[in-house]
């Protein structure tokens, strides 16, 4: 029996966990028998670390996000190398790398981080080491610590990103532009999505309530034409605050762990209020839900967002986001048929180029393991 090796990186219910789930259902539904193992290696090699460094991430991004911001950049996305080296991650997590390894006996492995997929790469140059890797690359560019040179194969997010690999050296035939992946249930979009008066408007903050949902009802006054359905995910104190208004027109949603529930919700809806996290933003592109950007959070959403206003896959690049005007700006676009057409036409460009990722996987991993 094969074994794969998942590995997205901290216990925060992230994108990367997120990616590597719907991998695996890909996976199974490719071979059922293949056991698949996913694991945070910085967990694996330090739980209390990992609890220590995920708590100080949330706050930081939280309380001082220019300051994370100004350090997401300068060591992720600046000075650009094939061949940097990380000596404090080396040191940290190298042995425990080879150590999981060993231990696992995996015949594949798809890293969803940039960490986990350094190391790999790193570990490929230096010693004998054939297992077939894939990056599933859980945003919509590449930061300067994801391992390239010798990874074997790439599931990308776009057009954009497959020519920066092959412009790195890598072979257009390990390349699939397959979005970036999401569960199979999120790959088709009822025809019908609201029979109602009123507009469906879902807002979203992330799965840990992080975001500018506080204040988004604070200075708007509701006109009655939009229902909100606003996703608090593990932050009880805003869905409390929320739920203690008794407004009719704001629905507050606690926590929501099940995907079947997410695709139910999801068309119901008219438009979508989040911040640029790469899953979420990938589900509402494959459903075709039009995406209105909130505030980014530093770092890797900044990144996500300039891709999305470049590519005309978020309204905003129709109708500019202004806390003050957030429900008139979205009545000009719910209310105008030739943005919406212009939205729909951006999103078929982008939709019409992706591969399926079942086929990837398979014509990556599995033709290869059993030639």
């Amino acid at each position: 029996m094969s074994k794969f090796l998942l590995l997205p990186f901290m216990q925060i219910p992230s994108g990367h966990h997120q990616v590597a789930d719907a991998l695996k259902t890909y996976i199974t539904e490719i071979d059922s028998s293949i056991e698949i193992k996913k694991v945070d290696i910085f967990h694996f090699t330090s739980p209390i670390g990992e609890k220590m460094v995920t708590s100080l991430y949330l706050k930081t991004i939280k309380s001082l996000p220019s300051f994370y911001s100004w350090l997401y950049k300068s060591n992720a996305c600046k000075n650009y190398s094939l061949d940097k080296r990380l000596p404090f991650y080396e040191l940290f997590f190298i042995r425990k790398m080879k150590e999981l390894i060993n231990v696992e006996k995996p015949d594949a492995i798809i890293c969803t981080h940039c960490l986990p997929s350094y190391l790999i790469n790193l570990l490929k140059a230096k010693e004998d080491f054939p297992i077939p890797t894939v990056n599933a690359y859980t945003d919509y560019f590449i930061n300067n610590v994801w391992g390239i040179r010798h990874i074997d194969y790439h599931l990308v997010p776009s057009i954009k990103v497959k020519k920066f690999l092959e412009m790195s050296g890598v072979s257009s035939k390990k390349i699939a532009v397959t979005g970036i992946p999401v569960e199979r249930l999120f790959v088709s979009r009822k025809q019908s999505i609201n029979n109602g008066s009123l507009y469906h408007v879902l807002v979203s903050g992330g799965n840990m309530g992080v975001g500018a949902i506080e204040r988004l009802f604070a200075s708007n006054k509701l006109s009655g034409k939009i229902k909100y359905f606003v996703l608090c995910g593990k932050n009880d104190q805003l869905f409390y605050e929320l739920k203690m208004r008794n407004n009719p027109l704001i629905i507050p949603l606690s926590y929501i762990s099940s995907r079947k529930e997410m695709n139910e919700l999801y068309d119901q809806m008219d438009l979508i209020l989040t911040k640029p996290g790469g899953v979420t933003v990938s589900e509402c592109l494959m459903k075709k839900v039009p995406i209105y950007l909130l505030d980014s959070l530093p770092g890797q959403e900044e990144m996500n967002r300039d891709f999305l206003l470049e590519s005309g896959l978020a309204v905003n690049r129709l109708v500019p986001f202004h806390d003050s005007r957030l429900e008139e700006n979205l009545l000009q676009f719910l209310d105008n048929s030739r943005a919406k057409q212009l939205y729909n036409e951006n999103l078929s460009v982008y939709l019409d180029k992706l591969a399926d990722v079942k086929a990837a996987l398979t014509d990556m991993i599995f033709n290869k393991l059993y030639t």
